[in-house]
């Protein structure tokens, strides 16, 4: 079944064949969650946790994340956050829990883009090396995917997948909930477009020089890119804006110039490049160009890329981080932290501050180890629920009554001539009406 809804769906990258329409965006719990890995998991047989601590004394922990194909500019930040945060808890002594205390062990997964291999890496890491957690896959639709092996097994996993927002509620983490043992490390996808949308105008009007009134989104047509982009146009409109249109273009597209010219036909004050940072950076230089619009928004483009690339523009340009920025943040703990991160290895990425949404919560689970005395996977989950852990996005980290967190977004512009400021945008309170 796996390999005809392959076939049927995606390429060898993870996105879809065909271009699907909005109305046809709940089929990652429709199909993936309910119908196909349903199958996987009572296959399996993984109707009780599979974990137990080795004879060695270690924990052994799972990252299942694109380190190659066509999502790995946020793919490979994964192992490389969680790795910091182990190595640092392993120099440290380790994890005392109870009497006890143990090293961590990183087991490592690439996904390829590819979702039956993450499906397959996912039963590997649960069945084979009996991991206690697994974090990831960072690409959306995957990650739906695994929690059908990850919680029957009771394994703990931690995303910083938005569209978790779709099965997460109190009801399904609860005791005996399909999903007790599964955590979103980002805030839910209204907050984060939200604080995006209010951060870009509020720094893109006075460089503008004018009120900004109407915005244009380009936004690949995948999967992802149609769930993100139905908050952050909600979000746009929440802050006044018209939106007459929603452009979309193939995800391997290089040659943008039919979109951007239908994009200048529309008159915008500001043109959103969302979601994808890799076809962002193609996408601007052709926008430039052609003069499509008076200013721009990239998001997920760290504007350490934007300097170290020596990129410029005769506009303003606004860029967002998911959630604080590498190259120009306004944030002391990040800066401390990426000096750690890119000196352990790490490249200088365009979503290098996607490692934050793993980073702080490796550490966040080794305190309810430590908190719970026990590797017991309720006990731990008990302790994650009441925790207020300081990290590096938060001073005070913490789960909601349906495992998702709030933390602030970081946005920046550029103003013609180089000069970069930043701001953390706090997320709204409550979603927008529709």
């Amino acid at each position: 079944m796996l390999d005809i809804l392959h076939q049927a769906n995606y390429q060898k990258t993870g996105l879809y064949d065909n271009p699907v329409s909005t109305q046809n965006l709940h089929w990652e719990d429709g199909i993936v969650r309910s119908l196909v890995l349903g199958g996987v998991s009572l296959a399996l047989g993984l109707g009780a946790s599979a974990y137990s601590a080795s004879a060695e004394d270690t924990i052994k922990i799972g990252v299942v994340a694109a380190e190659s194909g066509a999502f790995v500019s946020a793919g490979h930040t994964l192992p490389a956050g969680v790795g910091l945060a182990v190595k640092e808890i392993n120099d440290a002594g380790g994890v005392k829990v109870g009497d006890k205390t143990y090293k961590i062990e990183l087991l490592k997964r690439d996904d390829r883009t590819d979702i039956s291999t993450a499906i397959a890496a996912t039963q590997e890491l649960v069945r084979d090396q009996k991991v206690a957690a697994i974090f990831g896959s960072e690409t959306h639709d995957f990650t739906l995917a695994m929690t059908k092996i990850t919680q029957p097994a009771k394994v703990i996993q931690i995303a910083g997948n938005s569209t978790l927002a779709k099965i997460l509620n109190p009801k399904s983490v609860a005791p005996g909930g399909e999903d007790h043992y599964l955590f979103q490390s980002e805030p839910q996808e209204f907050q984060r477009s939200g604080s995006t949308a209010r951060g870009v105008l509020s720094l893109l009007t006075p460089l503008v020089g004018h009120p900004l009134k109407k915005s244009v989104v380009i936004v690949g047509n995948d999967a992802t890119g149609q769930f993100l982009t139905s908050y952050y146009v909600k979000a746009l409109k929440a802050e006044g804006q018209e939106v007459p249109e929603v452009i979309s273009y193939p995800p391997d597209t290089t040659d943008f110039s039919p979109f951007l010219t239908r994009a200048k036909s529309l008159n915008p004050d500001v043109v959103h490049f969302w979601y994808n940072g890799d076809s962002t950076l193609t996408a601007l230089p052709q926008a430039l160009e052609l003069g499509v619009a008076p200013s721009y928004f990239l998001f997920g483009v760290d504007p350490g890329i934007w300097k170290e690339r020596g990129l410029s523009a005769d506009v303003p340009v606004a860029m967002s981080c998911v959630p604080i920025c590498w190259g120009e943040s306004s944030n002391a703990n990040a800066k401390t932290y990426f000096k750690n991160y890119f000196a352990a290895g790490a490249p200088k990425g365009v979503t290098s501050s996607v490692s934050l949404l793993y980073y702080d919560y490796v550490h966040m689970l080794a305190e309810a180890w430590e908190k719970a005395g026990s590797l017991d996977p309720d006990k731990t989950v008990a302790a994650m629920e009441t925790l207020h852990h300081k990290g590096v996005v938060s001073d005070d980290l913490s789960f909601n009554s349906s495992h998702q967190v709030t933390h602030a977004t970081e946005v920046c512009a550029a103003a013609p001539g180089g000069n970069i400021s930043c701001a953390m945008q706090q997320p709204p309170a409550e979603a927008p009406a529709e």
